[in-house]
């Protein structure tokens, strides 16, 4: 796997923070669940995209912890670090 990265942390999203629109991509959430805070999510931003952490499958590489398809040759993998961020990277096979 080979994967592209520039190494810049991102910010970890609290469903508070997502716009209208954003959240319309996620109808699986109940948003007012979200809102109240009987229900958390988090999110990040990559690419011009909102991406749902809690759709990420666990890797068993040593450093990127987490890995969603986009296709069958490439994938986005994040990191998440000890400050609470999270770097990303686009993975090709």
């Amino acid at each position: 796997m080979m994967v592209t990265t520039n190494n810049a942390p991102r910010e970890i999203l609290d469903s508070n923070a997502l716009t209208t629109k954003e959240r319309e991509q996620f109808n699986y959430f109940d948003w007012t669940a979200l809102d109240e805070g009987t229900d958390s999510a988090s999110f990040f931003r990559y690419r011009g995209e909102i991406y749902d952490l809690g759709t990420f499958m666990r890797t068993g590489d040593p450093y990127w912890h987490g890995i969603a398809c986009d296709s069958m040759s490439t994938a986005t993998v994040v990191h998440v670090t000890n400050d609470g961020s999270v770097i990303v990277g686009f993975a090709t096979s």
